[in-house]
């Protein structure tokens, strides 16, 4: 991620902070050529098995550009230093050998093979010459060719794995220090075991388990290949950091007593207590020296594939707080209604009325005591009399009066009262009922999407497993495209799919370079990729590459209005990241209204499943937008298929739509049953049904215009087209044009509309 930062410092501490910055890069390059003559010294002095030096060579090959000439002449020091005195043929052959490397590689600056032919051609060469009429020719030879051979792999190693990272480089290096200093003693005190027993204890201290485990067999096999004699050392050393790396790794103390316990046991299990006592006073120095060492260098290290800001974290952290707010979406939408149910009902019954005529005319008038008290059962009986009249007429007339109220003094004031108290009840109803609508939707809409976003959280907590070397290499792509990448990572799902997504400043793409960048990606994840996905937003674009699936579908729609150029029926076909969608829309009815409905439920469907939602929370919101689009009855069936491109499972959601239909090895079948449409209550009433289907399978979504005779005919020419592998626009306007003829025939016209789908391999 390209991040700015502003600093505002005083003069002084500008200076301070650039005079840090020029020291340090000029010290840093003294410091690496400073480490190349050691290390090339260190492979200089190394021998195996008595004969073998292949350190020096291997160490000038493999070296970086600015660190191979000095670490050469490092080795020809301590080639000259081991055999001070006594200079051997192969000795000779050696240097003669790191000369011609380094002339090599001078001359042919950055290319390998030219640097391992100069000197392990020179190295072998040298050697037959030398060995010409002598008697130990042969042995000269092949000692010289087993320098050449190992020389040439340990300077592979290092080129292809830089020394600076973690690696088979940097253990080429400890291989090569280890066997210089297992050749030498200092009394009791033997240096190649204590720095070895330091490091390992040190890895172990700094959690690093794995690679502590690696440096120790390295560095065990050099120690034991410089001397045999320190076999038994190797041994106990091995042990011990298998103690510490298993029973206490990234724990300081702990480590420390595991190590050297695993240590005695290994020494004496191998040597006996007289022969251990060097090697266990060597060991024990070694984790003495780390134990000295400051607090802060032994801190548990952070791994390189997971670093503060790794997407593991994150992700469990983002799915942890979107089940957060699913959870409390969900609480939102139960505490409403319980809510709700605990309030006590207002306006309920026609009761209601009676009292308000009651309180606003009969409270005042004189004769109240006789007609509420004396005969209360006859006026209220009365007063149920007026229910039928209001509900028929709207309004109360003197002369519709019932017998029981016929001796009010005052019949036009209870007309009106009456009429006042009918009107208000019947808008308090008519307020409730919207209400209550209202309250429905609003609940629906906080639990469709609470569980949308459970949904979104058990995606993100199983992201898939990454990998970090071919998310770098794609990062470097796109930074090499002159568009560092913001987020890059290559991931492998639960199926073993591999999946890329990449973060990039708001930038437009055409198809032409999706193609291209697919090929790219695709060559460096070893994976045919499609066309990636483009989704935009905030000044940030984003690319999600999928694995190309093994099937992919082909569509084909057709339809005919029931009168006019305009249908209720409304199709979406696409495909999104690894599926393939098809969906159908009924309106309810013809013409405008019914396009208007049927249009705004596809479309609404289909933004949902772009977005990931299931067909199931698709259908629960789009219901709730179907129920509040206007004050009238508003309904449309939902027909939805969901064809996974990889497996071939097929998912089907029908809610109140017609029968569709499946070809499968060339035989059709009809699925789903009769259901309500969207929009009509408050919740969906759907089918799910999952299904298998395979290349060269069909699946046919209709409206019921086209059942006008049955499902029968449609399956005999769905079998008829299927054996003829007819392409799915062709099948889709035969089966309309059918239909169509059959509805004027029996004088029943319709919206007719097919939606087709097939399979094929990819």
């Amino acid at each position: 991620m390209q991040v700015s930062f502003r600093t505002i410092q005083l003069t002084d501490g500008k200076k301070r902070v650039n005079g840090a910055l020029r020291a340090r890069a000029a010290v840093r390059p003294a410091l690496r050529q400073g480490s190349a003559f050691l290390l090339g010294l260190a492979g200089g002095w190394a021998v195996l098995y008595g004969a073998l030096m292949p350190f020096g060579l291997g160490l000038t090959l493999g070296f970086a550009e600015d660190c191979f000439a000095v670490g050469a002449a490092g080795a020809a020091l301590g080639v000259l230093a081991r055999s001070f005195g006594t200079l051997t043929v192969e000795s000779v052959c050696l240097l003669c050998a790191l000369g011609a490397a380094v002339a090599a590689r001078w001359l042919w600056p950055g290319r390998f093979v030219p640097a391992v032919a100069a000197g392990c051609g020179t190295l072998v060469g040298s050697a037959v010459c030398f060995a010409a009429g002598e008697e130990n020719g042969v042995q000269t030879i092949l000692f010289c060719g087993g320098n050449a051979l190992l020389a040439a792999a340990a300077g592979y190693g290092l080129r292809r794995f830089p020394p600076e990272k973690p690696g088979m480089g940097s253990l080429i290096l400890s291989a090569a220090a280890a066997a210089a200093l297992g050749g030498m003693s200092f009394g009791f005190f033997l240096p190649g075991v204590m720095a070895c027993a330091a490091a390992e204890l040190a890895l172990c201290c700094k959690g690093l388990p794995l690679e502590a485990l690696a440096f120790s067999g390295v560095t065990g096999a050099a120690l034991a290949a410089s001397d045999p004699a320190l076999a038994p050392a190797a041994a106990g050393l091995a042990c011990g950091c298998a103690a510490a790396a298993v029973l206490a790794p990234a724990r300081r103390v702990e480590g420390l007593a595991a190590y050297v316990g695993g240590c005695v046991a290994g020494v004496l299990c191998v040597q006996p207590l007289a022969g251990a006592f060097s090697f266990l006073l060597s060991a024990g120095a070694g984790a003495g020296l780390c134990a000295l060492l400051p607090a802060g260098w032994l801190m548990p290290a952070l791994k390189e594939d997971d670093p503060p800001g790794d997407e593991r974290p994150r992700l469990s952290a983002a799915a942890t707080r979107l089940e957060a707010v699913a959870e409390s979406l969900s609480s939102l939408a139960e505490t409403v209604n319980e809510v709700y149910d605990a309030f006590p009902r207002r306006c309920e019954g026609f009761r209601w009325v009676i009292d308000n005529i009651h309180d606003g005319l009969c409270a005042n008038c004189g004769r109240r005591e006789v007609c509420w008290k004396q005969e209360h059962a006859s006026t209220l009986e009365g007063m149920e009399a007026l229910r039928p009249i209001l509900e028929e007429k709207g309004h109360l007339e003197a002369a519709l009066l019932p017998g029981q109220l016929a001796r009010c003094i005052h019949p036009a004031a209870l007309c009106a009262a009456g009429d006042k108290a009918f009107a208000l009840y019947r808008s308090r109803r008519e307020a409730r009922v919207h209400s209550e609508a209202m309250r429905t939707a609003l609940t629906e809409q906080y639990s469709a999407v609470a569980d949308a976003l459970g949904v979104l959280s058990e995606q993100l907590g199983r992201p898939g497993s990454p990998e970090p070397y071919k998310s770098g290499r794609v990062s470097a792509l796109f930074a090499q495209l002159g568009t560092p990448p913001l987020e890059c990572a290559v991931t492998l799902d639960d199926l073993g799919r591999t999946r890329a997504a990449v973060t990039l400043p708001r930038i437009r793409f055409n198809e032409k370079e999706l193609a291209a960048l697919a090929g790219e990606v695709g060559r460096i994840c070893r994976r045919s990729l499609e066309p990636p996905q483009v989704l935009s937003c905030k000044g940030m674009t984003t690319l999600l590459f999928a694995e190309k699936p093994l099937l992919r579908a082909v569509f084909g729609a057709a339809g005919a209005a029931a009168r006019g150029e305009i249908s209720g029926d409304a199709v979406q076909q696409f495909c999104s990241a690894a599926a393939a969608q098809m969906i159908l829309c009924d309106g309810m009815g013809t013409g405008r209204p019914a396009a208007v409905d049927g249009s705004l439920a596809a479309e609404l469907t289909a933004r949902l499943l772009k977005a990931g939602f299931t067909a199931e929370l698709a259908a629960r919101l789009v219901n709730v937008a179907l129920a509040l689009k206007s004050d009238e009855e508003s309904g449309a069936t939902l027909d939805l298929v969901s064809v996974d491109l990889y497996t071939g499972t097929a998912r089907l959601f029908k809610a109140g739509a017609a029968p569709g239909f499946l070809v499968h090895g060339g035989k059709a079948r009809a699925v789903g049953e009769a259901s309500l449409p969207m929009g009509i209550l408050g919740g969906v009433s759907g089918q799910s049904r999952v299904v298998h289907l395979a290349a060269g399978d069909y699946v046919v979504l209709v409206s019921d215009g086209l059942l006008v005779d049955g499902p029968g005919w449609v399956m005999q020419q769905l079998e008829l087209s299927a054996a003829k592998a007819e392409q799915p626009d062709v099948l889709a306007k035969k089966l309309v044009e059918a239909a169509r003829a059959r509805a004027v025939q029996r004088g029943r016209p319709d919206d007719i509309t097919a939606a087709v789908l097939r399979l094929e391999n990819s």
